[in-house]
């Protein structure tokens, strides 16, 4: 635990957010955070940007969200629109960060998820996951579990400086490789983002995390080449390196923003490029797999992984992709009847963002739809 942390203890109103699409990476309909703020203090972390809202001092102060768990149960039980899907506990925070070992918030909210059956994505950079590596498992039984180890370099000098409270790396990929041992249900990877500019973006550093991951048992690895730029973490971040031995990077990172949020097309395209050349070297997946619903989401969630899928590749390897498989992707999660309906009615041009293009790639898996037997049906096919 940082020194001189305040640990203060609120209760809030709500305790799950919906988000108006899935995330497109991590699959994530719902967000909780089990607490504000976060001792990890790492340097570059977006939490510090303004579009957060958080009321403390990100460095100095966690709020540990009180009862979060009985109000988690409370929404469950008494919503009749809400639909199970994956929720991602963390996001503005880590959720097993040192002050979880003692409050327990985390595990309070997946004994909740595992009670009503939910799926759940979570990144950490914590090897104090690996407590909960039994209902971690139930879960991924039950419905579906995937958990992103975050870790952007294999240099534990390095790392201790830019996330100087977290699990060393070398740590984490053990307890990656643990849950994989343990928790054979659970989908486990690297999150490999940010990757900073000069300091990380080698291809010693490259290929170190992913030969690493991959030793570990990763079934994924995600990449994000560059970091967010971002007012008040924008300028935090670059007072922590002018202040540090790694000053010296501080004047080609500018350079390269150019005052922008983030860095340039053709960095992140020859980025992406390198990236995809190591994964493919390690036989290491880019993607995860989506959880899929069991109910009249079936066919549409499956068909925007595809869609999804497709745009995200056409990015990496091409540098650029047709927003309108993106956009169509997004859209089939919101819809209320399968799809499957909507394309036997002859219907499927009135689907928003659904252009001849976007039609003509969905509808050879549409058609293999029509005898819905599983064996001969759209999930033999995909």
């Amino acid at each position: 635990m940082t020194k001189n942390l305040k640990i203060t203890h609120k209760e809030f109103k709500t305790a799950l957010n919906k988000l108006k699409y899935p995330d497109s990476w991590f699959w994530c309909r719902y967000t909780i955070n089990p607490y504000s703020g976060c001792a990890h203090t790492c340097i570059y972390c977006d939490a510090r940007s303004e579009r957060y809202y958080l009321s403390q001092d990100f460095e100095t102060e966690v709020i540990v969200k009180s009862n979060i768990d009985k109000n988690l149960e409370q929404k469950f039980k008494r919503s009749r629109t809400l639909l199970p899907d994956v929720i991602g506990p963390g996001g503005v925070c880590d959720a097993y960060q040192p002050i979880e070992l003692e409050v327990e918030n985390t595990l309070k909210i997946l004994r909740v998820i595992e009670k009503h059956k939910y799926p759940v994505n979570i990144a950490t950079k914590s090897s104090l996951i690996t407590r909960d590596v039994e209902i971690l498992n139930r879960i991924a039984k039950d419905t579906w579990c995937t958990v992103g180890f975050s870790i952007t370099t294999m240099n534990e000098e390095l790392a201790f400086f830019l996330e100087p409270h977290s699990s060393i790396p070398k740590e984490r990929l053990e307890a990656l490789k643990q849950i994989k041992l343990k928790a054979p249900n659970v989908q486990v990877g690297t999150y490999f983002m940010p990757i900073i500019p000069f300091l990380e973006d080698n291809e010693e550093n490259l290929e170190a995390v992913i030969k690493k991951s991959k030793e570990a048992g990763a079934d994924f690895i995600l990449f994000a080449p560059g970091l967010t730029l971002r007012n008040a973490q924008a300028e935090f971040f670059i007072k922590k390196l002018r202040e540090s031995r790694y000053k010296y990077v501080v004047k080609p990172i500018l350079n390269l923003y150019k005052g922008q949020m983030g860095p340039p097309k053709d960095y992140v395209h020859k980025m992406h490029q390198k990236l995809m050349d190591l994964c493919q070297k390690y036989d290491i997946a880019v993607r995860e797999r989506r959880w899929i619903p069991n109910d009249y989401r079936k066919w549409n969630y499956k068909i925007s992984e595809l869609l999804l899928v497709k745009d995200y590749m056409d990015e990496l390897r091409l540098g650029k992709s047709n927003k309108s498989f993106y956009w169509a992707g997004l859209t089939l999660n919101n819809l209320d009847e399968s799809i499957i309906n909507i394309y036997k009615r002859g219907e499927l041009a009135t689907l928003k963002n659904f252009n001849s293009k976007v039609r003509e790639f969905v509808e050879p898996y549409l058609i293999k739809s029509k005898d819905l037997n599983e064996k001969t049906g759209i999930d033999k096919f995909l």
